[in-house]
């Protein structure tokens, strides 16, 4: 019964902030941690040493099981597996739902305040850390996996999964008069991501090259390769630090304390708050912007 299981079937960036606690369960149980997650993200799973994916059924048998969301395919998934103990691990009470005590055998719900996410789940998986918190790594990816890329560019990553986290086509063009070329823009494949990286390159003109609808695979070649990485709260810029890649990450209205840790060459803004204590990137100042990412290049 070597190795153990961790459950998670949340969004990209998400996952890659679970990394040091699955590295944590690593060091406690031996690899692998057989990690159930969605299809889609084998190629990130890869890129984490010791960890091993499967999208289905967990089938050899393990002592321990580390549920990480509460969602009711993970439930189900975790209560089919053939292990001896079942822990769900998750940062608000109102999350769980009845089944939960009847699957898991221990639960951790303390809640996630101002904490930065990967450390709260490192610091909440039961058992003594063998190493101390250290942020999410990634090891980068194999060179079969290259893309045709202009020599020495700086990714722009414009959009996130929610659209209310995107700042302006015209921001984001600002920023890139001011930046030395080229510049490689990607996006999602939903059309108003696709129209977005457009409108940016129809205003900056050749310096730019867009490729929309990136294949994981590539988006993680991408960011692993940037000579910096400009972006939104999102899966670019959690990538970024996990490669060690140069990143500004723009805020708005998600909680910064959360989703971001300070790093050397990993910087973020937020603009100041409204009246009503919210933060919208309409507000950010374009000049500030463009001079922080100046800064991130020299």
């Amino acid at each position: 019964m070597s190795g153990s299981y961790a459950v998670f079937h949340k969004q990209l960036g998400d996952l890659i902030l679970l990394e040091p606690a699955l590295a944590k369960v690593r060091e406690m149980h031996g690899d692998p941690v057989r990690l159930i997650t969605r299809t889609g993200h084998a190629d990130l799973v890869q890129l984490m040493p010791g960890v091993t994916h499967t999208s289905g059924l967990a089938m050899a048998p393990s002592r321990t099981l580390y549920c990480f969301d509460p969602l009711s395919k993970s439930a189900v998934k975790s209560l089919l597996a053939p292990v001896l103990r079942r822990i769900l691990i998750r940062p608000e009470q109102r999350e769980l739902n009845w089944y939960h005590s009847r699957i898991f055998s221990q639960i951790t719900t303390p809640e996630l305040g101002d904490q930065y996410v990967a450390k709260f789940f490192f610091e909440n998986t039961p058992g003594p850390p063998i190493s101390p918190f250290r942020p999410p790594r990634l090891v980068r990816p194999p060179s079969e996996w290259a893309i045709p890329t202009p020599r020495d560019y700086i990714l722009m990553s414009p959009s996130a999964g929610w659209r209310r986290k995107s700042w302006s086509a015209s921001g984001w063009a600002h920023v890139a008069h001011r930046l030395p070329g080229p510049i490689v823009l990607t996006s999602g494949k939903t059309d108003w991501q696709v129209a977005q990286c457009r409108e940016i390159e129809g205003m900056v003109g050749s310096k730019v090259t867009t490729i929309s609808g990136t294949k994981l695979r590539d988006f993680l070649w991408l960011v692993a390769n940037a000579r910096a990485v400009l972006t939104v709260d999102g899966a670019a810029s959690h990538l970024a630090a996990a490669f060690g890649v140069p990143c500004l990450t723009l805020f708005g209205f998600t909680k910064m304390e959360n989703w971001f840790l300070p790093q050397p060459r990993h910087i973020a803004m937020r603009p100041p708050p409204s009246a009503d204590g919210s933060y919208s990137l309409k507000s950010l100042d374009l000049e500030d912007v463009a001079s922080a990412a100046e800064r991130l290049l020299y």
